[in-house]
């Protein structure tokens, strides 16, 4: 039996502290010696199942990710330079209809101008209850000036131009109490490009059920009795009334 040769004994005289440092040194040796001498001689771990060994983990830390090259930046390229203006100097513009449609008319033209220098013009007639009041505009386009006084003459036409069986009373002929239909007339020049004014009114009710309602197309005016007359157009619904009141000629206020 082979003997253990005996420690070699510590010299003398040493301090305390020293012995205990080295003791503590020499433990911590023996140690790394052991771990290092199992390292190499052991087999190395396999996975579950017997398979491939698994990655490599440190000890006492979490798995490192992998270290991948980041992807290359390919630029944007550059906005190509704005081309030079074809841009002239835009013409007039010119208002170019659908097609199928009639081009509109931007204003009434002027009425014409009669041998006696006069104009006549219809306005639209105002409406209540039944009630219809019409006026009548007389303009001097001549070169001279033109007198007026008392009432016109008026006849109602209908669309062929015939006169329709309507009696015409001076004044507002009891249709309505109106204080500018029953005035007195007053006598008036107009000087050129001055004008005056008279009125018509009537009802359109139905009165009579074995009766047509007379529409009137045209108005048939000499601006006084005796002088030559002129056709405008004119919408009168007269009903089956069959009477209209003529208010007399007026300057409107200026």
């Amino acid at each position: 039996m082979e003997s253990t040769p005996s420690p070699t004994p510590l010299p003398t005289g040493l301090p305390t502290t020293v012995v205990s440092r080295a003791s503590a040194r020499a433990g911590l040796l023996l140690a790394v010696g052991v771990l290092a001498t199992a390292g190499c001689g052991s087999t190395p771990a396999t996975g579950a199942g017997g398979g491939a060994p698994g990655p490599a983990r440190s000890i006492g830390d979490a798995p490192l990710p992998a270290v991948t090259s980041a992807p290359a930046v390919t630029p944007f390229p550059a906005p190509p330079a704005p081309a030079a203006s074809t841009w002239s100097t835009p013409g007039p513009v010119r208002a170019v209809p659908l097609p199928g449609t009639a081009p509109t008319a931007t204003s009434a033209p002027p009425p014409a101008c009669s041998p006696e220098g006069i104009a006549l013009t219809v306005g639209e007639a105002e409406a209540a209850m039944g009630l219809r009041v019409m006026p009548v505009r007389l303009t001097n386009c001549g070169t001279r000036p033109y007198s007026l006084n008392g009432h016109p003459a008026v006849r109602v036409l209908d669309a062929e131009r015939a006169p329709l069986a309507v009696a015409v009373k001076h004044g507002s002929a009891g249709i309505a109490t109106l204080a500018d239909f029953d005035a007195a007339p007053k006598p008036l020049t107009l000087q050129p490009r001055e004008y005056a004014e008279f009125q018509l009114v009537w009802r359109n009710t139905v009165t009579a059920g074995n009766k047509s309602p007379d529409n009137g197309r045209y108005l048939d005016i000499a601006p006084l009795p005796g002088r030559p007359r002129l056709t405008v157009p004119a919408d009168l619904d007269l009903g089956t009334t069959g009477r209209i009141g003529v208010a007399p000629w007026s300057a409107p206020a200026r």
